[in-house]
């Protein structure tokens, strides 16, 4: 029986199914392109579902490499070197990405020109009157409109 692809992103997401070994946990900060990227992975047979045995085949994948002393159990030290690993990957994708993205031209190099898009964009967004000059009371009321969309407290996300 086929399982489809939400219902198994559901239960990665949540944590709720028995492939929750340790990357599940992470998996509420992958957002969408991580959760496709991990149910592809799942789907070996690539028909776009998952059935019941790829599911399985991934818990026990999964346990597998987690387990690296191989005795059948994961300790709190394996699992949190797994997990450790799955971030540093994550941070290195990130990193990654944002050089694409700021490559405008896709040559591998960053020119002058190419690093200015960040600028324009803080100017954008902070400039509020336009007059090409960010004030003490432009930079104020940034702050405080981030502050306020995290709950008032500093580094806070806005989810928390």
């Amino acid at each position: 029986m086929k399982l489809h692809s939400s219902l198994i992103a559901f239960f990665l997401v949540a944590g709720a199914s028995s492939l929750a070994i340790p990357a599940a946990a992470d998996n509420h900060r992958g957002g969408p392109r991580g959760n496709s990227e991990r149910l592809a992975a799942i789907d070996t047979n690539g028909d776009g579902d998952i059935s019941r045995e790829e599911a399985e085949a991934a818990r026990q994948a999964n346990f597998a490499e987690t387990d690296t002393d191989g005795d059948g159990a994961i300790t709190e030290a394996e699992f949190s070197a797994a997990r450790e690993a799955r971030e540093a990957e994550r941070r290195a994708q990130r990193r990654g990405s944002a050089f694409s993205r700021a490559d405008e031209n896709g040559d591998g190099v960053l020119t002058l020109e190419e690093t200015g898009g960040r600028i324009d964009l803080m100017f954008e967004r902070v400039d509020a009157d336009g007059d090409g000059v960010i004030t003490q009371a432009e930079q104020d009321a940034v702050r405080d409109a981030m502050r306020g969309r995290r709950g008032g407290r500093r580094g806070a996300s806005p989810a928390e």
